[in-house]
């Protein structure tokens, strides 16, 4: 078969395959997706002008343009099935399940176009004609067939998120399988109505919904007992038959467990395996591009732009270095109160982890849910342990070694001599102005040195946190304040005795082994 005739039977394919969508679109006035036309007109022209479609051309700017913007409306349809809080981890594998989609889509779209361009005798159309048949392809793949592939893609981001919600309570409930109970419920899908089964059970894996294009079915927790439970067979047997068929079996998945929004069997993911390293290549790019942009937009305004865009940017590379992907930004409840350091108190080892104890409440601000190790022999954090080595850690935005501001070298510009309780106080005031996380460095009266955290809040407050034991309110160690630390700070200090500013800074990555994950 000719990649012409084969391209007949591919749309006579999806056509079938999204038919009731297609129906339900033919009745509205317009297209409810703003799709912009001109982006794809722009990619054919480029067809055009290399007589004809190499593989090679997705990674054309204007080729990147039409998946960026197929990829655009999908997310729209994601942000709108997800709920807020859901894990980075589901959102981020849907985005790239869509953008991979969207690349193949392209693929496919941008093929039939080179395939348009050429007569039935092999001669190439005059531009005018070509460009008619442009805008038949475009109509096609990215409204009609978008809006079939749009309300799917909610669909499946609402079930996805479910499905996180079902697996975090285990098999302490059962899931029940329910439809609209309308009539316009699908006969195979109304046999499915009622289906009890654990969410542990095989049933789940296959035939959890959507099932079909527009498919309006949804799973629901239920207590046990309340409703029987249904024999596995049986369903499994009406969920073959609701499923049955090339067209329908492609739904034979669950968005939640696999993460992926469409259907990994979809015709349009039957592509050379050029083109699918191409979008790969080409989606793990914008991802992360995507990725940045999105963790700039969320810090905070305390910081530069470049700050921003340094941290972001260097958050790519911790989750490489940790092996997570890192969540919302947390509240300073959320990375205080002990969370950095849990296991505080499980011996002397938790209690002289002071060095991991500072970044891990940082990392924990970024969204990363980090613990500190505890300090053992010849380990890196034994290292950090000693003299300057803490600072080590922390480097600007620019990739240089970041600096503090040492006790010593601020009694010298200050003309004192010593410290005592009152210049402890002036030295935490005038070296943490700016709104921010710093870390301290301060050497006790009684001998021995410890590493914490000041922070100075928007509204003027600068607050003494303890990430390795707690000082919170309530904790019982609400009097260990600014006084504590200034009363209780030796007179005389050691270089390594100071403060810098650390959430504008950078982790180093070559000591990620002395968090916890």
């Amino acid at each position: 078969m000719g990649l012409r005739s084969g391209y007949k039977a591919f749309n006579t394919a999806l056509e079938a395959l999204y038919k009731s969508e297609l129906l339900t679109l033919a009745d509205k006035d317009k297209h409810p997706l703003d799709f912009d036309n001109t982006l794809f007109e722009v990619a054919a022209r480029l067809v055009y002008d290399s007589r004809g479609f190499e593989v090679s051309l997705l990674e054309d700017p204007a080729a990147r343009a039409v998946i960026e913007e197929t990829l655009r409306v999908l997310s729209t349809a994601i942000e709108s099935g997800l709920p807020h809080e859901v894990p980075a981890t589901l959102r981020h594998a849907l985005e790239n399940n869509a953008f991979i989609f969207s690349g193949f889509k392209t693929f496919h779209a941008m093929r039939e176009v080179g395939i348009s361009m050429i007569t039935e005798k092999g001669d190439i159309k005059p531009f005018g004609d070509f460009l008619t048949d442009v805008r038949k392809i475009n109509e096609k793949y990215n409204h009609n067939y978008l809006y079939a592939e749009y309300n799917h893609a909610l669909g499946a981001a609402q079930m996805a998120a479910k499905w996180h919600d079902f697996e975090q309570d285990g098999d302490k409930y059962n899931l029940q399988y329910r439809t609209a109970d309308d009539d316009k419920v699908r006969e195979e899908h109304a046999l499915l109505h009622g289906t009890t089964l654990p969410p542990s059970d095989p049933f789940w894996e296959r035939f959890y919904p959507p099932n079909g294009w527009n498919c309006r079915c949804t799973v629901v927790q239920v207590r046990k007992n309340k409703y029987p439970l249904s024999d596995p067979e049986l369903a499994n047997k009406r969920g073959e038959n609701c499923t049955d068929g090339i067209k329908r079996q492609i739904f034979r998945y669950n968005a939640g467990k696999t993460l992926e929004l469409f259907p990994p069997k979809h015709p349009y993911m039957k592509v050379p395996k050029e083109a699918k390293g191409i979008i790969q290549k080409i989606s793990a790019e914008e991802m992360r591009l995507k990725r940045i942009q999105d963790m700039v937009a969320e810090l905070p305004d305390n910081l530069t732009q470049e700050e921003k865009q340094a941290i972001a940017t260097h958050n790519i590379e911790l989750e490489k270095a940790l092996d997570v992907v890192k969540g919302k930004l947390m509240t300073v409840e959320e990375a205080d109160k002990q969370h950095a350091n849990p296991n505080y108190g499980k011996g002397r080892a938790y209690g002289i982890n002071c060095q991991t104890c500072t970044p891990a409440y940082v990392l924990r601000t970024l969204g990363f849910n980090v613990t500190a190790k505890p300090n053992t022999p010849n380990s890196k954090l034994d290292y950090l342990s000693r003299g300057t080595n803490a600072w080590e850690i922390w480097k600007n935005p620019d990739g240089t070694q970041a600096i503090h501001t040492s006790v010593n070298e601020w009694l010298v510009r200050k003309k004192y001599k010593l410290m005592n309780e009152k210049r402890w106080l002036e030295f935490f005031n005038e070296t943490c102005k700016e709104v921010g996380i710093y870390g301290l460095s301060i050497g006790w009266k009684r001998g021995g040195g410890h590493m914490t955290v000041l922070q100075r809040f928007p509204d003027g407050e600068l607050r003494y946190i303890e990430p390795q034991h707690d000082n919170s309110q309530g904790s019982g160690r609400e009097n260990n304040d600014l006084n504590y630390l200034a009363r209780n700070g030796s007179t005389k200090q050691h270089n390594c005795r100071g403060i810098m500013r650390i959430d504008n800074k950078l982790f180093d990555t070559a000591f990620i082994e002395i968090f916890d994950k």
